[in-house]
């Protein structure tokens, strides 16, 4: 199979033949978290009035590593990969984020530059928000500063957890780890199985998990 090839993740039947994750394990940060939640309808509206709307095809790239960090990125509808490109040409895919939420580690942070690189995994909706507004929002509205802390809690703990996996798991226990974060923000129930919305190859599946495409199409296959 190649790994251009867009493949339908079939999650229940994976679990059930490897038996490696308990399918009712699902902590606080596998789940979405909308920056605008428990605030006012007015205040979003506001929010992406001041901020440039980007329209971009799955595969456009929003930003890249070392690019000046003077916006932070809502993503408004579509779904959005955040990786690390090292020198040798590896790639490491950290999450995908999902409409509602905030991307855009450099802006968020108030570093000068983005150290990583965000590309739209399916057509996408994208307001940048200039940093001086988003700083100016965290200020005014403190439920917005809560939801960024959840946000960013979020990412640590997925990091944390891809760090811990990839020492202490295998490969097949990492990947339906994976399968079931990615199928609890954008997976469809069809019968028994869950399918992805969005195309996904075994290249990103194999970039997450820390191993190679050959590995995915072998537990795919097995």
């Amino acid at each position: 199979m190649s790994s251009r090839r867009l493949i339908p993740i079939l999650i229940a039947y994976l679990l059930m033949r490897k038996k490696v994750v308990d399918q009712s394990l699902s902590p606080w940060y596998w789940g979405p978290n909308s920056f605008f939640e428990g605030t006012p309808p007015e205040l979003k509206k506001s929010v992406l009035d001041q901020s440039k709307r980007l329209v971009i095809r799955r595969g456009g790239n929003v930003f890249e590593a070392r690019d000046p960090a003077d916006n932070v990125f809502f993503l408004e509808r579509g779904l959005v990969k955040i990786y690390h490109l090292a020198h040798t040409g590896e790639v490491t895919v950290f999450w995908f984020c999902i409409g509602g939420e905030l991307f855009g580690p450099g802006g968020m942070t108030g570093a000068q530059e983005q150290d990583v690189y965000a590309q739209a995994a399916s057509s996408s909706v994208i307001y940048a928000i200039p940093t001086r507004v988003y700083e100016q929002l965290l200020h005014a509205h403190p439920q917005l500063g809560i939801n960024v802390i959840k946000l960013l809690g979020a990412r640590m703990r997925i990091a944390c957890e891809a760090l811990t996996d990839k020492i202490t798991q295998r490969a097949e226990s990492r990947v339906a780890r994976i399968l079931l974060r990615l199928a609890r923000n954008w997976g469809v129930p069809s019968e028994q199985e869950i399918r992805f919305s969005v195309p996904v190859t075994q290249q990103e599946i194999a970039n997450m998990a820390g191993t190679c495409r050959q590995t995915i199409n072998t537990i795919f296959n097995d």
